[in-house]
């Protein structure tokens, strides 16, 4: 499938994360599938990555639902050929990947071949990009980030540099060639300082090493000397246990060669003959049977031959119930070509009384439907209401206008009545001394009152007793008048009221007699305490009534600034109105230039036209259906006539077809008279069939004895009854032979078991083998002399070597020195194998940069040319593993000096490139997951250029927050809360 384009049409979402019972179909090109935060978008992203290639146990918990435990989902995945299910449930298959195709289950070979051999992390390097990854890019010392993007142009990853650091760290590590804290540099050191001493020591001792390597010699002679006895007594054996049988072996061989000639034929026996006899019989008479019933079935063949040949129907290239169908589908469709007929006429009066703007075939491509209605009258009712809101927000202003003009007027007023600052301040002053003079004339009215109190005080007890006594008298009468007789209580009433007149005419004489000089005092003081007391009036007043003026003027202000905040809220409210109205007719004006003929309808008339428009194309596509109905039945009826036309011809030679009750009568007439002869040819077979049961009845009653006969012919192997007393003869020779031969068997089994049988077809020289073994004892006498000799040399040799060791450093030193060298060899195999990975991976490096990164820079120098705005027009890489760019200013610049936003562009046009280098071999899928979040305006709109037109060769699924404006070009698909709407 090398080069096809795959593509994924459909999720089918069983459960997974917030998704549940979900369908999401999906364009061959641009999807643009967008939704808030937290919607489900990175949920479909991780479900694409589950089913294809699998999660995580980590992953699969977080996405796996709470409520059934349920975890996955189908993706229908096609190469415009089939349609492949892909399928990955938790519950099914132990959550394994299972493909379909055709209703019959994929093979793991054949899924992975749809999927091009496209792995997990080929996906996520190559076929997945999200935010993320340019945020990783960011995070990066400047000086990395070159080789960074050079390491993801060669392999599709920047892991490699991190490999490649973790290798050069470890190897450093490790030895260094000017370093001294490695511990490879370190051991080395040690090794030289033991060697110089062990140099020393051995200036002394000579003669060490020569012992030493002549000991190791003789271990290695002794060792050999060993395994060659070794070998030599196992061979000496062999012979000896072979010898031994010798006699029985060449028996066995005989025997098998004189048994070769004879038929092994075991199940021989006297009542295998007696049945031969008793099978013959039977035989001869089921031959006699069968000649009758053979005689019969030749009558009935002939016969069935005849009509046969009279029948034309073996010339036919259909059946006879085909020929019926056709005869009563022709009237049939006869009828319904009629009533289409019929129902186009009426749609299209329908259509015409309709009187649309437009022309059928444009009304047929016309981008009309429910939402453009709802669009068009949505429209209508917001100009509307906007300018009854701003009709409504200027009556609110002239309002206010006045009620501000009232306001400010009245203040003037107010402000012209208030006391100036001075004048109040005099008032004030002018109180003060009013109520210290008040004061003061208290003070001589509280004195004189003293003084006239003190001369009637005899007077005001006396009259104390008076009253207390008429007050008791007046009770007495009231409590008689309530529970006594009533006349008792008059005369209680008359005393207390004479007593109460007799005080009064007193006190008004003791008034009387006052002096006359008191009198005129206190006339003097009230006079002046009432004129002190009005002017303290009139003060306070005058201060209370400026008070008021005040609090009514702050007042009256606080109203004016409530009435300007609402006036400035009323301004702010307008513009937004104006500017949504200004939205609005441009909106209008986009439908005016989109569908000129709108302009023949007030914008009121939109909804109507609207649904008129889609009531219109309804009935396009009815008359489009039924059209179409009607020519699949003339279609139809033309092959059946040519067909039936067939049938005649058959019979009649050059008939020309009729379309009428002709025709059709003719086809019926020779059906029949076809059907009557099949029926006897029918008949006949059925006789024949008859005839061959009955003789395969026979045949079968029989077969026991045929299959008896076959049976001990088999057994014997014998191709007639001629050749069985052949056989019983040749039995008994063979199971005479055969006992002698099991007893030489088992003697030679004894010595060689499992062996035997590969032994028993071997040619022995027996001469040849008793001479090897004789010589082969010599030889072995020979050497274990010899291996005496090296051992008693050995032990002198290692005496020697003891006693050296021991008296002085140098078997310590060589202990040292192996000891440090074994640890060297350890880390030299450590830093070695580090150094192979470094090393392969610099020439893999190599390797790929001088095959394939020319081929990925040249794709991503013309992506970020597009995306630059024809800034940059070339990008080459440099010896130090980085990205180069050359502006078309002429200059170059390495990556690190670019700003952030132009190397997101670079790195986003080399993960690019390497989809489109890849995409001649592997046309797979693109996923965007919120990738360009933080361009500008400018650079997204470029980069959504470049993924759109990409999108005509591949599949690419982009993943946003927000809708895209131009939505009328691509594939859209809303989501929000585990919901999906597709547009």
């Amino acid at each position: 499938m090398e080069g096809i384009n795959v593509w994924i049409k459909q999720l089918q979402l069983v459960s997974f994360g917030k998704w549940r019972n979900q369908t999401i179909d999906l364009h061959p090109q641009f999807n643009y599938v967008y939704g808030p935060n937290e919607s489900g978008k990175s949920s479909l992203r991780a479900f694409v990555t589950y089913v294809l290639f699998g999660l995580s146990a980590t992953d699969r918990d977080h996405y796996t639902s709470v409520a059934d435990g349920q975890l996955g989902g189908r993706l229908i995945i096609t190469d415009d050929t089939y349609d492949y299910t892909i399928e990955r449930l938790a519950h099914r298959n132990r959550g394994k990947r299972t493909g379909y195709v055709r209703g019959e289950v994929m093979t793991d070979g054949q899924i992975q071949d749809v999927l091009h051999h496209v792995d997990y992390d080929l996906f996520r390097a190559i076929f997945s990009f999200q935010d993320r990854d340019l945020n990783a890019i960011r995070h990066h010392q400047s000086e990395d980030i070159g080789k960074i993007l050079f390491n993801l142009g060669l392999t599709g990853s920047d892991d490699i540099v991190d490999i490649e650091q973790s290798l050069t760290k470890q190897s450093d590590k490790l030895f260094k060639k000017q370093g001294r804290k490695p511990p490879v540099n370190q051991a080395l050191q040690q090794v030289k300082t033991l060697n110089d001493e062990i140099e020393k020591t051995q200036s002394k001792e000579a003669d060490h090493a020569t012992l030493y390597q002549e000991a190791k010699q003789l271990e290695s002679d002794i060792q050999h000397l060993r395994d060659e006895d070794e070998r030599l007594k196992h061979r000496i054996d062999e012979l000896h246990q072979l010898l031994q049988v010798q006699a029985s072996i060449e028996q066995v061989q005989s025997l098998d060669r004189e048994m070769a000639s004879l038929l092994d034929h075991t199940h021989l026996s006297q009542d295998m003959i007696e049945r031969y006899e008793t099978v013959k019989a039977k035989r001869q008479e089921r031959d006699e049977r069968a000649q009758l019933l053979m005689s019969k079935m030749s009558e009935v063949k002939t016969e069935r031959n005849r009509l046969m040949a009279q029948s034309k129907k073996d010339h036919f290239p259909f059946t006879l119930d085909e020929i019926q169908e056709w005869t009563v589908e022709w009237e049939h469709k006869q009828k319904q070509c009629h009533d289409l007929t019929e129902q186009i006429r009426d749609k299209d009066k329908q259509l015409s009384d309709m009187r649309l703007p437009v022309e059928n075939d444009t009304l047929r491509t016309l981008a009309v439907s429910d939402y453009t209605r709802q669009t068009w009258s949505r429209l209508a009712y917001d100009l509307q209401a906007n300018a009854e809101k701003l009709g409504d927000l200027e009556r609110r202003k002239r309002v206010k206008l006045d009620e501000l003009k009232a306001l400010e007027t009245k203040q003037q007023a107010i402000k012209a009545q208030q006391l100036e600052e001075y004048k109040r301040q005099e008032m004030e002053q002018q109180l003060e001394q009013v109520q210290r003079d008040i004061a003061s004339e208290q003070v001589k009215v509280f004195s004189r009152s003293a003084n006239h109190a003190s001369s009637n005080q005899p007077l005001m007890n006396g009259s104390k007793w008076i009253v207390l006594l008429l007050a008791t008298i007046l009770a007495g009468a009231m409590w008689s008048g309530l529970f006594g007789d009533i006349s008792v209580f008059w005369p209680f009433v008359v005393i207390g009221t004479g007593g109460l007149l007799s005080y009064g005419l007193h006190r008004q004489f003791q008034t009387k007699t006052v002096p006359r000089e008191r009198e005129l005092g206190e006339h003097d003081d009230l006079q002046q305490s009432n004129a002190l007391y009005e002017t303290k009036r009139t003060l306070e007043a005058s201060l209370r009534e400026d008070d008021e003026i005040q609090t009514e003027r702050r007042q009256r202000q606080s109203t004016i600034d409530y009435v300007n905040g609402e006036l400035r809220d009323i301004e702010a409210e307008r513009l937004q109105i104006e500017e949504r109205l200004d939205d609005l007719e441009a909106k209008q004006t986009v439908e005016l230039d989109r569908h000129p003929w709108l302009e023949r309808y007030e914008l009121e008339q939109w909804d109507d036209l609207a649904q008129q428009l889609i009531n219109g194309q309804r009935l396009l596509e009815d008359m489009d259906q039924l059209q179409h109905s009607a020519q699949s039945i003339e279609a139809s009826l033309s092959y059946i006539r040519e067909q039936l036309q067939r049938f005649l011809s058959y019979y009649m030679d050059h008939y020309n077809w009729q379309d009428d009750e002709t025709s059709i009568q003719l086809v019926r007439e020779y059906l029949n008279q076809e059907r009557d002869i099949n029926e006897h040819i029918r008949q006949q077979h059925y006789w024949l069939e008859e005839l061959e049961k009955q003789l395969q009845e026979l045949n079968d009653e029989f077969q026991p004895y045929d299959q008896a006969m076959q049976d001990m012919l088999s057994e014997v192997d014998a191709a007639n009854e001629t050749e069985l007393d052949d056989v019983i003869q040749a039995f008994a020779t063979y199971k005479e032979l055969d006992e002698k031969r099991q007893a030489a068997y088992t003697h030679v089994k004894r010595l060689f078991g499992d062996m035997t049988d590969d032994l028993l077809t071997e040619t022995f020289h027996w001469g040849m083998l008793e001479r090897e073994r004789d010589e082969l004892k010599q030889e072995r006498d020979k050497k274990q002399n010899e291996l005496e000799q090296k051992r008693q040399r050995l032990a002198d040799c290692s005496a020697h070597i003891k006693q050296m060791e021991e008296d002085g450093r140098l078997s310590d030193l060589i202990h040292e020195r192996s000891k440090v060298e074994d640890e060297v060899k350890t880390l030299a195999k450590e830093w070695a194998v580090l150094q192979t990975a470094k090393g392969l991976i610099q020439e893999t490096k190599a390797r790929y940069q001088h095959d394939y990164l020319p081929n990925v820079l040249k794709h991503t120098a013309h992506m970020f040319n597009t995306l630059t705005g024809g800034s940059y027009h070339e990008v080459q890489f440099s010896r130090e593993e980085t990205l180069m760019v050359h502006h078309r200013n002429g200059v170059w610049f390495d990556v690190k000096q670019l700003s952030d936003g132009t190397a997101d562009q670079l790195y986003v046009s080399l993960r690019l490139a390497l989809n489109a280098s890849l995409h001649d071999s592997k046309r797979f899928p693109f996923i965007l997951d919120d990738a360009f979040v933080h361009f500008d305006g400018e650079r997204y709109e470029r980069m959504m250029s470049m993924l759109i037109n990409q999108a005509k060769e591949q599949q690419m699924i982009y993943f946003a927050c927000e809708p895209y404006e131009d939505d009328s070009s691509i594939y859209t698909v809303h989501i929000n809360e585990g919901q999906a709407v597709t547009g």
